[in-house]
């Protein structure tokens, strides 16, 4: 079997993660080998991994690794302000919230190189460590036991903050974002893989190519979420999900990737569109269901809406008419042949019956469209030159139709 990344044929397939699982992503596909899995996830995956924004949304999410650790993203040395000899880390105590705990701080007063006093700090949670501390420097400096005489303890309330610095990364990322896209278009569209611009993205992948991605991964910074305005009806983007979405655009295949509230962008993945545009593949991967599944356009539309409501638009030649006709089309009990089946016959003003249904004749109507709150709302004219009659089944009445409106109400959004 071919492996995507090599494209070296392999036994060794292993069970690669699309979306990595650190972050939630429950999407696998098994034609990556194991030695190119383990590469890009050191070198594609783990820039994405450990960015530091993704630490930070891991640790807010409480989303564990592997290990089945949340991850600290405030990790490392921190200095007291106005007082940068102080030094503090911050931890994760077993509630979850952080805490900063100052690191021992030692002062030796000496005098024509003997030691006339030792000062120790320690956070109170480290009380327990002083005398070990203190043996530690008397061995070290070869002070007599005799000599010792233990000072008081003293306890200070700090009140200041402590500050860092941190590096974000604003080009390595990108790659993992980029494999996304690509297994997610592999997967999808399998005529992609043989594609010069797939060869050379897998060729990017293959050796880390962090520059290289940059020709791909273009349509955006990687941090804005705007990217997915045309889905914001459809898609609950403020949900705890990722979403993949796989669309053909003017300059070719786009895929748009937005992982929960971390990283937006689009990928320009070839320069062929591959798709029409109801053939859209949208992927969405739930982190609270820890689920993937994919979704066609029509597919995604018909998950958000409710049931079609279809009713005539109704002609009456006169008032004379209209007084009689109005109220049966009206009353609530009023029902036209073929309406209870959705195969609606269509007859002549003489009672002669159509060869087509009232559907067949909305493929040559001129269609109006418009939004009203949450119901989507399409208007079928029909052909004015033609007369077009439904037949009530109650009284047998024959009313002439001009349009058929059908309406749905938006009732979820995936």
């Amino acid at each position: 079997m071919l492996c995507i990344i090599c494209r070296k044929d392999k036994d060794d397939m292993s069970d690669e993660h699309v979306i990595p699982d650190s972050l939630g992503g429950y999407y696998h596909i098994f034609n990556v080998c194991e030695t190119c899995n383990s590469k890009m996830g050191e070198k594609v995956d783990s820039p994405l991994v450990n960015h530091k924004l993704t630490e930070l949304y891991r640790f807010a999410q409480e989303i564990e690794g592997k290990k089945g650790i949340v991850p600290n993203p405030f990790s490392g040395i921190f200095l007291e302000e106005g007082n940068p000899d102080v030094k503090a880390r911050v931890d994760i105590n077993k509630e979850g919230k952080l805490e900063v705990l100052y690191h021992p701080a030692i002062k030796l007063t000496e005098d024509a190189g003997v030691v006339q006093s030792i000062e120790i700090a320690v956070d109170s949670k480290d009380e327990g460590r002083i005398d070990g501390i203190l043996q530690k420097i008397v061995t070290r400096k070869g002070i007599p036991e005799s000599a010792i005489i233990k000072g008081e303890r003293r306890r200070e309330i700090r009140t200041g903050g402590v500050g860092g610095r941190w590096e974000i990364d604003i080009l390595k990322f990108k790659i993992g974002l980029l494999k996304i896209a690509y297994e997610f278009a592999v997967d999808s569209i399998p005529e992609f893989f043989s594609d010069v611009d797939a060869i050379k993205i897998s060729e990017i992948l293959k050796n880390a190519n962090y520059e290289g991605a940059k020709e791909y991964a273009k349509i955006g910074s990687g941090l804005q979420p705007e990217i997915f305005e045309p889905f914001v009806n459809y898609l609950d983007l403020s949900s705890r999900k990722h979403y993949l979405v796989l669309t053909p655009a003017k300059f070719g295949l786009l895929c748009l990737v937005k992982l929960h509230n971390l990283f937006s962008i689009g990928i320009v993945l070839s320069k062929r569109k591959f798709l029409d545009f109801t053939e859209t593949v949208i992927g969405v991967n739930d982190i609270d269901g820890r689920s993937f599944r994919k979704l066609r356009i029509p597919d995604l539309i018909n998950e958000c809406m409710g049931p079609v409501h279809t009713r005539f638009c109704y002609y009456f030649h006169d008032e004379h008419e209209r007084a009689k006709g109005e109220p049966e089309v009206n009353s609530p009990g009023y029902r036209y042949e073929g309406n209870d089946k959705a195969e609606i016959p269509l007859y002549k003003k003489n009672g002669e019956r159509y060869p087509f249904l009232a559907h067949q004749l909305l493929e040559r109507s001129v269609c109006q469209s418009r939004k009203d709150e949450n119901w989507q709302i399409e208007v079928f004219w029909f052909d004015e030159i033609q007369e077009y009659y439904v037949k009530s089944v109650g009284s047998g009445n024959m009313y002439r139709v001009i349009a058929l409106e059908m309406s749905r109400e938006q009732i979820r959004k995936v």
